[in-house]
Parts: C-alpha cells; sequence; structure tokens
C-alpha cells in the first residue's frame, strides 16, 4: 500500500512534466472546459453555470463537454471522453475550466488558465478531502494539495463549507466565492419552467399523488461502497398518508457509488439525471448524511433523516457539525421515522432550518450562476 502510494506520486509528477508540452499551443481564453461527475453526466452546477453562459452570452464562447456517453450536439460545442488525450489537450488549452470535483493533480493548470471548482454538495456534513487521511507524511496529502493549489475560485453556500474545506481541499481561503451553488438558484426562487410536470411524466405518475424521495448517501469507499436497504418503505407511505393525507408514492434514488443494489416496492430514481429538479418536485424528503440536506433545507419543505447505522459512521467518519443541528430530525429506526412523520409540525421545522441555516453562516445568494457567469467574464477581460 505504502509502496503504492509514492509511486502514484511519482506518476503524478512526471505526467505533470509531460502534460506540459502542451504549453507550447496558446490558451483559448473563450474556451470553456465543463465537467460533472468526473465526465458521467451532464449535471449539477457546471451544467447550470452552462446554460446560464450560453443564454447570456450567446456564441461568444466555445464549450468542451467530459463526458463519456453520447449526447445530443448543440452549435459550439464539443464532446471529449474523459482521461483520453483529447480531453487532457482541450482542459489546457481552455481559458475556463469548470469542474464539481476537481481537475485531477496530473493536469500542471497554467497561469493564464481560470479553474472554478464548483463542488457537488453544500452544508458541512460529513468529512470529506484531506480530513479522510490520518497520517501528515500520507503522499495523497501532497496530491490533494497540489489540486488545492490549482484551485483558483471555489464556490461554497456556507461560513462553515469555507472554513472545513480550505483545510479538507487545501485551498487559501480568498479563493472561496460565497455566493452559494449554481443548481439551487432555483430552489431559492423558484422557476418559471414546469419542472414538476417533467418529473411527472418521466416516471409516469398520476398528478394528484404526492411523492416521498429517499435518498441516502454511500456507506465505505468508492469501488468498494455499499448499502443495505433498512427502511420499511409500507410503514413509511401509511405514516405519511395519516400526517398529510392523499396517495403517496415512494422514489428511492441511490449514490452513484452503490447503483446495483435492487429496490422493492418503490420506483428508483436513479437514472434521473437532475437531482435538483427532484427536490424541487417532491412532498417529502429523507435522506441521512448526504449534503443534500442542505439543498433541499432550501425549499423549507418537510425532511427527515433515517440512519440506523448512525452510531457506527459516526465512529468512522465522523462530521463536521452536530447532527443534533441539522435541518431535519433524526430517526435511528423505522418506528422512530414514522413517529417523527406522523409528529411532524411545519412552525416547528421551519424554526430547526432557519437555526441550522444561521450556524452554518448562509451564503446562498439565489444568483449564483449570474455571479459566476460575471466572475468568467471578468476573467477573460483582464490583460
Amino acid at each position: 500500500g505504502e509502496s503504492m502510494k509514492h509511486i502514484k506520486l511519482w506518476i503524478v509528477y512526471i505526467l505533470r512534466f509531460v502534460c506540459k508540452g502542451i504549453y507550447l499551443i496558446p490558451v483559448k481564453k473563450r474556451r470553456i472546459y465543463l465537467s460533472a461527475n468526473r465526465g458521467t453526466s451532464l449535471s449539477c452546477n457546471p451544467w447550470y453555470i452552462f446554460e446560464c453562459m450560453r443564454e447570456k452570452y450567446p456564441g461568444i464562447f466555445e464549450y468542451i463537454w467530459e463526458y463519456d456517453k453520447e449526447a445530443e450536439p448543440m452549435d459550439r460545442l464539443k464532446y471529449v471522453k474523459p482521461h483520453t488525450a483529447a480531453s487532457i489537450y482541450y482542459m489546457l488549452t481552455s481559458g475556463i475550466i469548470i469542474s464539481n470535483d476537481g481537475i485531477g493533480s496530473f493536469i500542471p493548470k497554467r497561469k493564464s488558465q481560470c479553474f472554478i471548482n464548483t463542488w457537488h454538495g453544500g452544508g458541512a456534513y460529513k468529512r470529506v478531502g484531506g480530513d479522510t487521511i490520518p497520517d501528515p507524511n500520507d503522499p495523497e496529502v501532497k496530491i490533494n494539495r497540489i489540486c488545492g493549489g490549482q484551485t483558483d475560485v471555489f464556490l461554497s453556500g456556507c461560513k462553515k463549507f469555507t472554513e472545513v474545506m480550505h483545510i479538507a481541499k487545501a485551498v487559501p481561503t480568498d479563493r472561496f466565492l460565497e455566493c452559494g451553488m449554481p443548481r439551487n438558484d432555483f430552489l431559492i426562487n423558484g422557476t418559471d419552467k414546469d419542472i414538476k410536470g417533467k418529473v411527472y411524466r418521466y416516471f409516469g405518475l398520476d398528478p394528484e399523488k404526492k411523492i416521498v424521495l429517499f435518498a441516502p448517501t454511500y456507506r465505505g469507499v468508492e469501488g468498494n461502497a455499499n448499502f443495505d436497504l433498512e427502511i420499511d418503505v409500507e410503514g413509511c407511505l401509511k405514516a405519511l398518508q395519516d400526517r398529510f393525507g392523499g396517495e403517496w408514492v415512494f422514489l428511492m434514488r441511490k449514490h452513484h457509488f452503490v447503483e446495483h443494489v435492487k429496490t422493492d416496492g418503490c420506483i428508483d430514481a436513479g437514472d434521473y439525471p437532475d437531482m435538483q429538479e427532484l427536490l424541487y418536485t417532491v412532498d417529502v424528503f429523507i435522506t441521512d448524511y448526504s449534503s443534500t440536506i442542505w439543498d433541499y433545507s432550501l425549499t423549507k419543505k418537510p425532511g427527515f433523516l433515517f440512519a440506523p447505522d448512525f452510531d457506527k459512521y459516526e465512529q468512522e467518519r465522523n462530521f463536521y457539525s452536530d447532527p443534533a443541528t441539522w435541518a431535519f430530525p433524526i430517526a435511528k429506526t423505522n418506528p422512530e421515522l414514522q413517529r417523527l412523520i406522523r409528529e411532524y409540525d411545519d412552525e416547528e421545522s421551519r424554526e430547526k432550518i432557519r437555526k441550522h441555516h444561521e450556524l452554518l453562516g448562509d451564503t446562498e445568494s439565489g444568483h449564483a450562476s449570474e455571479i459566476v457567469c460575471r466572475k468568467i467574464i471578468q476573467f477573460i477581460k483582464r490583460k
């Protein structure tokens, strides 16, 4: 394990050196390189920035999307497969690079380029990055530092996020742009697009029905992640009907690390491209330690946390903030979850959300996309 990590670090250094050959080709200021979920989807914050840029500055920019599937062609847009020579070439010749994860430590970003890390989750819940590496001499720490040093702008939705990610991702505090996440703008402002209709049509649901969405995070590590579905779907639906009335359907969406898990008695919402559209549409949301707690809390709708392995998870991964202060109440068992649903009080819930936002220092603006677009234009215009 140890020697492998050191080899990995040397490979990073060698690749950085080799990639510098591309420096011979000038940077195209008006070329924007985008990546979401490591090239597996066209979604999340990069997608919302992309849409805003195309709308506000039509015909000015050329876009390169890192994407591993086929997608519909668009004007002034090219798709490249991740981890290919083409992706490295375009990444190192784009004036702006936008990713919701990072650009890889082997990419030697140029001074004339601006890298915007939008990240893919708000708030401050489970630990990430450098905070999950116990040994300070671990080569992973050096790799993390290389990535952090190359980040020009890191988007943040709250003060606490800035404070913890500055350390976890080794990014200087002054590089954080506390404007919120572009994908959350419409959760705050609402929208004139028929998103609810779109979601209902996608799943073929009767518009009269109400939706509960259960979207837990993964356990373990990537590549070896697991998740045991312990939620009592029937009991949950019964409790919702008792408390809120109406007919309910149960949507289940798993973290993309654990897509192989089977679901019973519920509709699999794993393929739906845009999580934010689901959060906007559903009537009740249930998760566990996922940072979607943050996004959904901006809608002020009823939410619950179901965490049967809470004590074990707390020991293994730990948290940045006290779970008792999170936006929604936590249940460790099915009977407890059903009781929380039945006893839901709107006023109490809004107050819990307000306190949570206050504690983490909420900086969501509802105009994050526009703020980032302006930042891009400023960067392009500078000498």
